[in-house]
Parts: C-alpha cells; structure tokens; sequence
C-alpha cells in the first residue's frame, strides 16, 4: 500500500524544509513524479498546502495501486473521464474522517489536486493527449484566462451547495458551550473561537500566532483605559504578506491570562512527560499548542472541533443544521459585523475599508461575505 513520510531534516536551496511530503509506493520507492510536483508547487504555495495536497494524491494512487507499484507512466496514461467519475462516485460513498463530513466536498477538492497534478504532467511531457481542451484528451478540461483547470468533476453541484448563512452570535456562543470537555483544552477553543469572529482571522493564522508577535500586556491594559484598540502584525497570512491589524486590547488581555495560566499548564505536563521519558521538550513559541504533539495546533484539528461542537449541538437539538457554525464561518461574522458597523456609520467606501481590514485581495473575493450584509435579522 502506498504512503506518505515527511522530512525532520531537509535542506532546499538553504531553506530548512520540516515536514515536506514524500510518497513511497507499496514496494517502498520514493514516487519521484509526485516529489519533482511538490517541488514545483512549493514555489508559489506554503508548505502546509502541499501537505495537504499530498494526501489527497496518496488517496487516489492507494485506490488504484497495481501490482505493488502505483501510478508510473503507464498507469497514468489509462486514467481517463470514466475512471475519475468512478473515483469521485467513491469517495463520496466512503466515510470521512469525522461523522457527518461533507464528503462531496472533499471529494471536489481531491480531484481539483489530481488533476492540476496530471496537468503538471503534461505540462512537462510526462504523458501526451492525456489531458487537454481537445476532444484527443482522455481528460477534457477548459483552462481559464488565468489559468485555472474548470472540470465537470470539480464543479459544486446544486444538490450539494449549501446556503451560505453567516453564523449569528448565538449560534457561536451555543457551539463554544458544547466544545472540549477537558478545561485546558476547552479554553484553548473558546478563545480561539474569539479570535475567528473578533479579528476575522482564517485558521492558520490563528494556528500559527506566537507569543512575540502579541502586544503586551501592559499595552493592551492601557488601551482598555483609552478605549483605543491595538494592532498586531500578522507574518502568517494567506499570499505570505505580512499585514498590520487592529485587535481588540480585551482580547489580547484575555490572551494574556491564557499563556500565564492554561499554556503554562501545558507546557509543565509535556515537560514531565519528557522527564518520565528522559527526553528533552523544547518549549515553542506558538499561543496555541496541541495537546498531544506540544506544537503548534493543526489548522484541521481546529475545524474539526468546531465540526464537532456543531454537531453536538444539533444533535441534542440546541441548534438545527440550518444554523450552521463552521471554521471560516467565523471570518464570514467578522466581516459582516464590520460591513454593518461601516454602514451605519456612514463610512465612505465600506467595502474597500473591508477589504483592507479582512485582507482580501479583490473585490470577488469579498463577495461570499456580503449575503448578509443588509439583513435587518442579523446581529
């Protein structure tokens, strides 16, 4: 069976590379196709998403691996419309990771990587005719002008799109009141959640916040007592662009408690587990630690406990799947808040002061947040 294993020590170009990806096939050979590929794509694209693009190919060569080997030349070569229909169809029958997981989505998100992957392919001759916008393609796609791959497979259909209904508060707050049973990690969550819908933060970058960058305590109290907010700069973002971002002194304050008291505590049970072990663990910078590694928080662990918590909720009838809180949920509350308070206070180009304070990079991009921007009922 094929499987993945991911770099303690690579060096790239003087770059240190810890936990970069490389598929072995079943007989254990490095999958050179799928590394010389990660390669490509870790020049334009964070180390966290090839990762995830790794599993989604791991995936796909586990289903059809053949005769210990996967996916060489030939094998690539038979892939065609009919076979990814089948895959497709596959994966949305099987269980995900978690219950009650959008596995339509999922699955769309595999294909899009498979086939940027086989179009890589062709891009560079690994095959010929194998994908392409003429009807000689086994795979037929249409690129758009900037290049994008547009696939039946990798379209949302009407049956699986879902309204896009931005969570209320109450929604949140009912989710933060069925998160983590133990204390330590239930306030890691909660103030989390705080930091998703007060600073319209996306899970990574809450993930990857670090005690240096966070304004001190004494700033943020004497903020609190001007009624002015701090800023904060952001070195974890998405296109890697550091920004400069107003935050709330209440909940850098409330920050604060958490790292001299809950992070502490972490910290000292990972340090006697290290003793009992006779290993050594290297305290790290990052706000939010896991529980079970003492690093930085997994991105994926943090929505799936929001994913949990929702449907906790749901099922003891708390909320109803129609009132759904989700991981980026929280960003969409951010922004509409901030739309409505621009709004109401008659502030000159709304959507531009949005876009700055929500680092969105254009105006389509603003777009899924604004179903709710004139609704009487949201608050």
């Amino acid at each position: 069976m094929a499987y993945a294993r991911y770099t303690t020590k690579a060096n790239l170009f003087g770059v240190a590379l810890k936990g970069f990806p490389i598929l072995f096939t079943g007989a254990g050979k490095v999958h050179w196709l799928s590394l010389n590929y990660f390669l490509y794509r870790l020049r334009s694209i964070k180390l966290s998403s090839i990762s995830t693009y790794s599993g989604h190919l791991l995936d796909f060569f586990s289903q059809i691996e053949l005769g210990g080997d996967f996916l060489n030349i030939e094998s690539i070569e038979s892939v065609d419309d009919d076979l990814l229909i089948a895959y497709k169809s596959a994966l949305i029958d099987r269980d995900g990771p978690i219950p009650k997981v959008n596995t339509e989505n999922y699955a769309t998100q595999v294909l899009r990587t498979l086939l940027s992957f086989l179009m890589w392919l062709e891009d560079n001759n690994y095959t010929r005719n194998l994908i392409g916008e003429t009807v000689n393609h086994r795979i037929r796609i249409k690129l758009t002008d900037k290049g994008h791959i547009k696939h039946p497979l990798t379209k949302i259909t009407d049956n699986e799109k879902r309204a896009s209904v931005t969570p209320r508060m109450e929604w949140i707050e009912m989710v933060k009141r069925y998160g983590p049973i133990t204390a330590n990690i239930n306030a890691r969550f909660e103030l989390m959640i705080d930091w998703g819908r007060t600073v319209g933060l996306r899970a990574f970058e809450a993930c990857y916040l670090t005690i240096s960058q966070l304004p001190s305590r004494e700033t943020a109290e004497k903020a609190i007592i001007n009624g002015t907010n701090v800023y904060m700069l952001l070195i974890v973002t998405k296109g890697s662009k550091d920004k400069n971002i107003p935050i709330s002194p209440l909940l850098v304050k409330k920050t604060w408690d958490y790292i001299d008291t809950t992070r502490k505590q972490v910290i000292a049970t990972f340090k006697k587990r290290a003793k009992n072990k006779k290993t050594i663990y290297c305290e790290n910078n990052y706000i939010f630690l896991s529980d079970k590694t003492g690093k930085a928080l997994s991105p994926v662990s943090f929505s799936n406990s929001i994913r949990k918590a929702f449907l906790a909720a749901v099922d003891a009838g708390e909320l109803t799947e129609d009132e759904r809180v989700w991981c980026h949920g929280l960003r969409h509350y951010f922004t509409v808040t901030l739309l409505k308070f621009l709004d109401n206070k008659k502030v000159s180009r709304p959507e531009a002061v949005t876009r700055q304070v929500t680092r969105q990079g254009s105006d389509d991009a603003l777009e899924p947040y604004l179903t709710d921007r004139f609704n009487e009922e949201f608050h």
